[in-house]
């Protein structure tokens, strides 16, 4: 074994849910409970229905369910499609470090793979709370995107954790079901670069899946290639050219409480996060002013909001597509000034006349100042030149949702309603909700049932 999968496979086999501080399990709760509110908002969404129309084709006897359906099929195409239902608005948890990523992904598999065992709520807490410690501990260990390749190599990680976990996998099957998930199964980032497709929402949930194959697989003893991440042409060489912090990812044999998914973001717009400080700073300023008299606005950022989301590319001027407007800096801001408080709804209205118009009077820059703060502030300053001459500042540093400016248990319950208000009815939504809040008594395909539409 190498140093990084002796390091997880111990880790994973020593955490129980005895061990997972309350605060923890809480907070699995409440994201649990906001992957579904995304998921619901989908359910009708094109990707969601194609993907569903796909594995229908192929239903089985034994398997997990996908959301809101009776549809049994294997964990992995379970998985796969409800990881396409959270992510595909663009609207659950963030983390932003060396890497960023969305880690409520992996809650598709906790779903698909945790139906099909009948896992318990506090399995399901559990492996979660594993998953989070280790994707999230990857981010800060080193960077797949300044090499080209995608984060959600770093979800499958976690999500491979996960699943070893349900599956209750000894060390060496863990070692094993990483190496099978790593070396194989490598995502490039050009996922993400130009106009994007309905495969930009679609990337974590199929590396969320082939996590839970490659775990099935080591669980019935298949092997996997030697030393997957330390090796010489390995995930540490091939993918962050041997740059990687073993300092940060060895502080796991050190802490027996999981606790790093308290620093992770829930999202209150569907919206690229590096842009949600942006929709803040636009909406004060929408209160100050008339929007039809900007001659200019400057939008001042920091260096990987600008990178992943501003102007280097021609499709984020002018997006065609959902996907390409919601990792748009400045169709952001200008549907902002709009708009307000952007809204799944007005992802119908992309092309929007004065959203368009207000993006030609645009210029977006680096503020080497905002840039320092990133990434324990996530800043952006918008400035509105006036036809008059007059100018209005405003600049926002923590979005709602951030541990420095935490979203209450209340208004997350606000969120869950808003989202699932169209496909499930009040009773449905006050059980399930009921539910969640007390998981750890009943089992996750308990949840499940009540999910269906």
């Amino acid at each position: 074994m190498d140093r990084v999968t002796t390091i997880l496979s111990e880790y994973t086999s020593e955490i129980d849910y005895n061990k997972i501080p309350s605060e923890t399990i809480h907070e699995v709760k409440r994201r649990i409970m906001d992957s579904l509110a995304v998921a619901f908002a989908a359910y009708n969404s094109e990707p969601v229905v194609k993907s569903r129309r796909a594995a229908s084709l192929y239903t089985a006897q034994k398997g997990g369910r996908i959301i809101g359906t009776r549809y049994t099929v294997s964990p992995d195409w379970a998985s796969f499609i409800n990881g396409v239902m959270i992510r595909y608005h663009d609207y659950n948890d963030t983390y932003l470090s060396k890497e960023p990523l969305h880690p409520s992904d992996m809650i598709a598999a906790a779903l698909g793979l945790g139906d099909a065992l009948n896992s318990s709520g506090k399995d399901i807490i559990t492996s979660i709370a594993i998953g989070y410690e280790v994707a999230v501990t990857f981010c800060d260990c080193a960077s797949l995107r300044r090499r080209g390749w995608d984060h959600v190599n770093f979800l499958g990680i976690g999500s491979t954790i996960l699943s070893c976990k349900l599956l209750g996998l000894d060390k060496e099957k863990i070692h094993h079901a990483l190496s099978i998930y790593a070396v194989p199964h490598a995502s490039m980032r050009q996922t993400r670069v130009g106009e994007l497709s309905m495969w930009k929402g679609a990337a974590a949930a199929n590396s969320t899946r082939n996590a839970v194959f490659s775990s099935i697989l080591a669980m019935e003893g298949f092997t996997g290639p030697f030393k997957p991440f330390e090796g010489e042409m390995g995930f540490i060489k091939q993918l962050l050219h041997g740059e990687f912090d073993f300092d940060q990812l060895q502080s796991l044999s050190e802490k027996k409480q999981p606790r790093r998914i308290l620093d992770t973001y829930i999202k209150p717009y569907p919206v690229e996060y590096h842009a949600q400080t942006a929709v803040d700073a636009a909406i004060k300023l929408r209160e100050q002013v008339d929007v039809n008299k900007i001659e200019k606005i400057i939008v001042e950022t920091h260096q990987p909001a600008y990178d992943i989301i501003g102007p280097k590319d021609p499709e984020k001027w002018d997006p065609h597509t959902k996907e390409t407007a919601d990792h748009s800096l400045m169709w952001i801001v200008a549907a902002s000034l709009v708009w307000g408080r952007i809204k799944i709804e007005h992802y119908d209205d992309i092309r929007n006349p004065a959203v368009l118009s207000l993006m030609k009077k645009m210029e977006v820059k680096v503020d080497p100042e905002l840039d320092r703060m990133y990434p324990k502030a996530f800043p952006n300053r918008i400035t509105l030149v006036m036809n008059d001459g007059r100018k209005f500042e405003e600049q926002v540093d923590y979005a709602k949702g951030h541990p420095k400016n935490p979203l209450t248990d209340k208004e997350l319950e606000g969120k869950f309603n808003e989202l699932s208000e169209n496909v499930l009815p009040a009773d449905q939504r006050k059980k399930l909700l009921d539910k969640l809040w007390s998981i750890e008594k009943y089992t996750i395909s308990d949840i499940i049932e009540d999910t269906i539409i």
